[in-house]
């Protein structure tokens, strides 16, 4: 049996093997269809949810957007841009543009912060073997992107 494959071999996977596959709990994923994330999840005729290695991309792609801070009211609008077909693509790029200004510049922000939290350590790891490192040379840059 593939990781893509159920028990029944239908190739399509349950809810709660989605959720192990992708590492997105069952009650999120539950969530991102209701938000209008996900696509239409197909079912069985039973009711189940039986979602496809494409389903799974999608998740794998809305966790990652959500890891970069993307809303859930913009990660639904990509994904109607996206179900409206081929006339949206200058929309989808265009917002993804967007994002991923954003995302390069909370990497900058990281970094800097990063910069700052090493020179901290190094004050410390110093000052414990008695060495006084003047902070005062380096003054912290007010960014007002922090919240």
């Amino acid at each position: 049996m593939t990781s893509t494959q159920s028990a029944s071999g239908t190739g399509t996977l349950t809810i709660s093997q989605a959720s192990e596959a992708t590492g997105t709990p069952v009650e999120t994923l539950r969530y991102y269809e209701r938000a209008g994330v996900l696509p239409s999840v197909d079912r069985s005729p039973a009711g189940r949810r039986r979602y496809t290695p494409d389903d799974l991309g999608w998740i794998t792609f809305v966790r990652r957007l959500r890891a970069t801070g993307m809303t859930i009211q913009r990660i639904a609008t990509y994904g109607n841009l996206v179900r409206a077909g081929e006339g949206t693509m200058a929309d989808r790029r265009s917002l993804l543009a967007k994002h991923r200004e954003d995302v390069a510049a909370a990497i900058d922000e990281l970094t800097e912060t990063l910069a700052v939290l090493d020179r901290k350590l190094a004050h410390y790891e110093a000052a414990e073997q008695g060495i006084d490192l003047d902070c005062s040379e380096e003054p912290l840059r007010h960014t007002p992107r922090l919240t």
